[in-house]
Order: structure tokens, then C-alpha cells, then sequence
């Protein structure tokens, strides 16, 4: 049976809406935390995109798009990408803050050498992927998918299609400020002990010249290390956690 005319308009303004709300939510599905992390299949991830582009559109979130040419069709899509990779930027700032605490912690206790799997682009230090991984599992039990995608809903009535121009760039560039220097604080106790330790190193082997302290003072480095991050590190992901509202501002 053909399909009346009002019926193609119809399902065509549908098609475009929902061109446009998965634009603007591709970037932000592939860069958030737990569902977006490089071990997750890619079809997994594409799946979990055109399943909730399909939820949202059917919501009636885009209001109805005007027939446009094919050139402003794309520049609206290409509008709504770069929107995108604001919002996931923002929202991958939480795992990428854990990633530089653990590369200083394993600078600092001496197993920066040993590299893990490679959660990002690359392969990490072993610290970096058990802050990484412990970030992604307290994220998805505390629901922070849920609450991301709650912010992306209510988001367009702040920016809606076409907006681009009212995503402040300076804020987004503030908050890679603020993430590194927190991650410096966090970071910031393992760096005193491993000065800590370097100047009592210095002291001893100017007292003892014969006795190799290196040999000595490595593996106490890694094993104060290690139970030093073992004691700590609930209390470090606890606080992480409770900071990460302060970088995703339109949650």
C-alpha cells in the first residue's frame, strides 16, 4: 500500500529530528564515562546511540525543522556536532582527571614503568587504569548516565538547535584548568612522600657512602607506595566523586 503524502512529510521531518538529536548526541555517548570507554564494542556504543537518538526524537525534544537546503541541513548537523563534543569533553574531564593522578602516583612510588591495558588511546600505567576502571564502576552505580542524560534533555532549552554561539568556550577551557589542578591535589601527597623520600635518600648516601641505597630505598618506595594508595584511595575516588559537579556545570 503506497503511503499517503502527509505520511512521507511526516516521516521525513521525523528523519530530519532525528539526524539532529543523534548529532548532538554521538560525541557525548563515545566520550562518556562507562559507556564510552575504548573496551566497550563499538556496536555496543552505536547501539546505545541510535536507541536513545530514537527515545529522544520520539519525545519531541527538536522542535520541527524547516525544509532546508541541503547545505543548511549540514551546517545545522555540523552545528550539532561540535555542541556535542562540548557536552562530552566536559563529561570525559571526570576519567581524564583520574588518569593524571595516576600517572603522578606512579611516577612518585616508582611504577611508572609498568604499563597496563590500554583503557584510552594508549596504554596507561597501572595506577591510571585502576583509577580509571574504579571511576567508571562508582559513575554508572551512582547513575551519572542517567543524570547526563537528564542534563542533555533539559539542555535544549538553554541551546537549542542551531545554537553553537551560546556554548561559552571559555567555560569549557576554565574547567580543563580547574580538572588539572585538582588532579594535582589529588595527586599531591604521593609527590610529598617521594620528596620526602629523595631527601632522606640524599642524607643517607652522604652518610654512608659504601652502602648502595638504591638497592634499599626502591623497593620501600614501591611498597610505601602501594599501601599508601591502598589506605587512600577510597577516600580519594570519595572526594573525586563529590567534585565532578563543579566541572559538568549543565548537569
Amino acid at each position: 500500500m503506497l503511503v499517503e503524502p502527509m505520511g512521507w512529510a511526516a516521516l521525513s521531518l521525523f528523519g530530519s529530528q532525528f539526524f539532529i538529536v543523534m548529532a548532538r548526541l554521538s560525541l557525548l555517548i563515545f566520550m562518556l564515562p562507562g559507556i564510552g570507554e575504548q573496551v566497550i564494542p563499538v556496536r555496543v556504543r552505536v547501539l546505545v546511540l541510535l536507541s536513545l537518538s530514537l527515545a529522544f526524537t520520539s519525545m519531541g525534544i527538536v522542535a520541527p525543522v524547516p525544509i532546508l537546503p541541503l547545505a543548511g541541513f549540514l551546517s545545522v548537523i555540523v552545528g550539532e556536532i561540535a555542541i556535542g563534543f562540548c557536552l562530552g569533553v566536559s563529561l570525559r574531564l571526570s576519567i581524564w582527571i583520574l588518569s593524571i593522578v595516576g600517572s603522578i602516583v606512579a611516577q612518585s612510588i616508582g611504577l611508572a614503568q609498568f604499563l597496563g591495558v590500554g583503557l584510552e588511546t594508549e596504554a596507561q600505567t597501572l595506577t591510571s587504569n585502576l583509577l580509571g576502571m574504579a571511576g567508571a564502576a562508582i559513575l554508572l552505580t551512582a547513575n551519572y548516565h542517567v543524570s547526563a542524560f537528564e542534563g542533555f534533555l533539559q539542555l535544549y532549552g538553554q541551546v537549542p538547535m542551531g545554537g553553537y554561539g551560546l556554548i561559552e568556550l571559555s567555560a569549557l577551557i576554565e574547567a580543563f584548568f580547574a580538572a588539572f589542578n585538582f588532579a594535582l591535589n589529588l595527586a599531591w601527597p604521593f609527590v610529598t612522600v617521594s620528596l620526602i623520600y629523595n631527601i632522606s635518600l640524599g642524607f643517607i648516601n652522604k652518610a654512608m657512602p659504601q652502602l648502595m641505597v638504591a638497592f634499599v630505598g626502591a623497593p620501600f618506595m614501591v611498597g610505601a607506595g602501594v599501601f599508601i594508595l591502598t589506605v587512600s584511595v577510597t577516600s580519594l575516588l570519595l572526594v573525586w566523586k563529590d567534585r565532578l559537579p563543579d566541572f559538568v556545570p549543565w548537569m
